[in-house]
């Protein structure tokens, strides 16, 4: 990213990343960085023995190849200098979700008021969980349940590593090196008996990728909910255990904290035991306050570039 040129372009560039996802949402498949991944992550499936050996072979290329070719698109754009940081931006953009995830939710939350059948199809959009005996309370929370999680996944941890490696000049590739981590764990992070070892090194991959960020999002979840503050820090360590991830709990118990709701997957786990049983109106509580979320992130974001940027800590 250094082609991109300048410590004042780093915050440009981020700056344009985050109006291109609030403005214009995702891009076409075609032209869509992480549809790109995916399709290299099926061909190299496909050519891979169910191993771990081949997983870590697999994640290894994916990584690799990902961040070269975003390495090399921004440096070549960057001979430009308006397009370098258009460029830049448009793949910075790619690593993170904000309009898609809230957009989302808020779809699937109004259909479960509308639309309990069309509801169900619509909610594995969101979660991996089976949703045809899902009541309204149970849909509901497994949409807010997806909605805490995924701001960590879609927007808090790759946001995370374009600011921590900005200053070595590689914040962009940071950001693609974690979106291809996210995109395998999706894709192959399951434990059936064709991935249980195929996807093992993308699945802790994953975790280990997650791990600052899931813990960073108490603090960021917590101060967003001023007069609940306590109660989301208290929810989140005494709750985070309760998911089968070592990350996703964090987000979530913070948020079921804040909101004081009640979070559960069925036969799997329940958080903030105390909690109001959420109804699809929660929903909308959860996207103003997860709204609120992301403008405390966004605007911490640009202060801690702005200050790399004043102390010049980038590379000349």
């Amino acid at each position: 990213m250094e082609a991109a040129g300048g410590s004042a372009v780093i915050l440009e560039i981020f700056i344009l990343a985050v109006a291109i996802d609030l403005l214009l949402g995702e891009p076409p498949a075609s032209i869509h960085p992480v549809v790109w991944i995916g399709k290299l992550i099926s061909f190299l499936r496909a050519r891979a023995r169910p191993t771990r050996l081949c997983g870590l072979v697999l994640a290894i290329l994916v990584i690799a190849i990902t961040v070269l070719c975003g390495h090399l698109l921004a440096a070549a754009a960057g001979l430009i200098p308006v397009l370098g940081i258009v460029v830049s931006a448009y793949l910075l953009k790619s690593t993170f979700a904000i309009r898609c995830l809230l957009e989302t939710s808020r779809d699937i939350g109004r259909m479960i008021e509308e639309d309990m059948g069309k509801a169900k199809a619509m909610l594995p959009a969101l979660v991996g969980r089976k949703t045809s005996g899902l009541s309204p309370s149970q849909a509901s929370s497994a949409v807010i349940e997806s909605l805490f999680e995924n701001y960590v996944d879609s927007i808090l941890s790759p946001i995370f590593y374009f600011i921590i490696f900005s200053p070595l000049g590689l914040g962009l590739e940071a950001a693609l090196a974690f979106k291809a981590i996210s995109t395998m764990d999706s894709m192959l992070g399951y434990k059936t008996q064709e991935l249980k070892d195929l996807g093992f090194v993308g699945a802790r991959s994953d975790d280990l990728a997650n791990w600052i960020p899931a813990r960073l999002s108490v603090v960021i979840m917590a101060l967003a909910k001023p007069f609940r503050t306590v109660h989301a820090i208290s929810a989140a360590f005494r709750y985070h255990n309760r998911t089968p991830s070592p990350n996703s709990g964090w987000p979530m118990s913070a948020g079921a904290g804040a909101l004081e709701i009640r979070l559960e997957k069925p036969g799997y786990y329940i958080i903030l035991d105390q909690g109001c049983p959420p109804q699809p109106g929660d929903i909308s509580r959860s996207l103003r306050y997860m709204a609120a979320v992301i403008a405390l992130t966004l605007g911490a974001s640009i202060i801690a570039l702005a200050l790399l940027n004043q102390h010049n800590i980038y590379p000349i």
